[in-house]
């Protein structure tokens, strides 16, 4: 029943966050002109440039937090019981993580002069659009938020994946509340910087009131009882080329049309990514539910339980995935002639873009149950196709533009990693 709560809650927060998605890209489309959603979409694809300091630790905390913390509970104002090595060592992967991410909220200033030479060389068309400040306070939000997830990452792993969720939710919100209002107010490019500065101050003051012992300083500083090296770095080093092909994927066609091309391609190329991944993430939020409960029954050694768990929700995931596309799809071409259309792909382009983030989505969920079992299969697959599409795409964007592009990500992820997805799978490598 608990399961079943939590299911319900991650369902809750990711249909609010598709909901909120398509009012933000509806109101993007009414209240800036068609180059200005080429650098919204452009400033909002540069700036994830800040999972490169993330080295995919966040998604990787739940699953080692899942490890780690059987036999333990947390109280009230985040204390942890009982007293013993195994607390040292969760308490010490606390202190390490939040060092971490310390560091990484310095690193991510460095956005602000890459940020700044890429916008200066791009080619944007001849309307003059005022970036600067927008970049600026989008960069430092990013800073600021940093140190939130391994927080929400190491308990949601304890098993709080409704608490965790229901602040998501509350992220969600209030970022997406204060993007609208900018956005109708006529400063829609400072809009990106919302949702990384609600993340900050939210899960800031939710921390100080829900476990400020626990994240306050009080958790192991010596480090003996936990090793990065040993337990971490095995893992992240092959998840860390899995968040670089991801970022790839869903940020360099928009970047590279923007850079290649112009503002407009860039805007209606972005938005229709926004609108197709919010779909596929929203189709896979109830096997992202299970993350947590597929982890414990590896972790109990019911191998064969944590599989069939797997291939059941997957299963289900997919078939809405493909549903949920031929639905969108139908629609567009349904208002075919409408202005909001035009600020969207092509019919026959937003097909391909929508079979691209089949096979995408489809990768992720499959590497959450590899990674469940200390294995990134994935990892240099998708690494190999992210350095064939990346190149390729942008010496098609200038000949081909936009369907170039995406075919080079379509051919590069479809004859490269969905193979070896069913290889691994066949192969047992998951068990």
């Amino acid at each position: 029943m608990r399961s079943l709560a939590s299911a319900h809650i991650v369902l809750l927060q990711k249909v609010w966050q598709a909901a909120s998605g398509f009012v933000t890209a509806l109101l993007v489309t009414c209240f800036l002109s068609p180059t200005e959603q080429g650098f919204y979409y452009a400033i909002g694809s540069l700036l994830s440039g800040y999972v490169l300091l993330d080295l995919g630790l966040s998604p990787l905390l739940v699953q080692i937090s899942a490890r780690m913390f059987p036999g333990l509970t947390i109280g009230t104002s985040g204390q942890v019981a009982p007293f013993g090595h195994t607390r040292t060592a969760f308490l010490a992967l606390v202190a390490w993580s939040r060092r971490w991410y310390a560091r990484a909220s310095l690193f991510a200033l460095l956005l602000i002069p890459i940020g700044y030479l890429y916008f200066s060389l791009a080619r944007i068309g001849q309307e003059d659009i005022g970036w600067q400040w927008p970049w600026l306070l989008a960069v430092l939000g990013v800073g600021l938020s940093l140190p939130a997830y391994p927080t929400l990452s190491i308990l949601e792993g304890t098993g709080r994946v409704s608490e965790v969720y229901l602040l998501r939710l509350l992220h969600y919100a209030l970022g997406a509340v204060l993007a609208w209002v900018l956005l109708v107010i006529g400063l829609g490019l400072y809009a990106p910087a919302m949702a990384p500065l609600a993340v900050a101050f939210t899960t800031f003051f939710w921390l100080r009131l829900r476990y400020k012992d626990l994240f306050g300083g009080s958790g192991s500083r010596s480090g003996s009882e936990f090793s990065w090296r040993e337990q971490v770095w095995p893992l992240q080093r092959r998840v860390a080329l899995s968040w670089l092909a991801s970022y790839a994927f869903l940020n360099w066609p928009t970047l590279a049309v923007f850079y290649f091309c112009d503002a407009l391609s860039a805007g209606r190329l972005g938005l229709s990514v926004v609108v197709a991944n919010l779909v596929g993430s929203l189709c896979a939020s109830w096997l992202i539910a299970k993350v947590p409960r597929i982890t414990h029954l590896v972790v109990e050694g019911r191998e064969s339980a944590s599989r069939s768990l797997f291939g059941n929700e997957f299963r289900k995931a997919f078939l809405l995935m493909c549903a949920a596309y031929a639905v969108c799809l139908g629609a567009v071409i349904l208002i075919d002639g409408v202005p909001i259309a035009g600020r969207l792909l092509a019919p026959v382009d937003l097909a391909l873009l929508f079979g691209v983030f089949l096979v995408f989505h489809s990768l992720s969920m499959f590497a959450v149950h590899f990674r469940a079992r200390g294995r990134e299969v994935m990892a240099m697959p998708m690494l190999i196709a992210t350095l064939v599409a990346v190149p390729l795409s942008s010496a098609f964007a200038g000949a081909y533009g936009i369907p170039g592009v995406i075919g080079s990500f379509l051919v590069a992820y479809g004859l490269i990693c969905v193979p070896a997805m069913a290889m691994a799978w066949r192969a047992g490598d998951a068990v």
